[in-house]
């Protein structure tokens, strides 16, 4: 039996990796560095969010990471 290792996901790596977030409120965030800006044009910081975000998509719109419940940690996606 092959138990595939998931690694955690870091504030970072959504910084350098993300395009765009959803929370669980289901609310989508465009990703630039640090910043998430709604589809308003608001802008908050990526760690005042993190705790928050259930899925992390890059620029190709594919998941690259998730957590499944807002008490679970974010875990990359293989």
């Amino acid at each position: 039996m092959v138990k595939l290792y998931k690694e955690h996901f870091a504030y970072y790596d959504i910084a350098s990796q993300a395009a765009n977030v959803k929370t669980f409120e289901g609310k989508r965030y465009d990703v630039h560095g640090i910043w998430a800006v709604d589809r308003h044009g608001t802008a908050e910081k990526l760690a005042s969010i993190y705790y928050r975000i259930r899925t992390v998509k890059n620029d190709r719109f594919k998941t690259i990471a998730k957590r499944k419940n807002p008490k679970s940690e974010l875990m990359a996606v293989k």
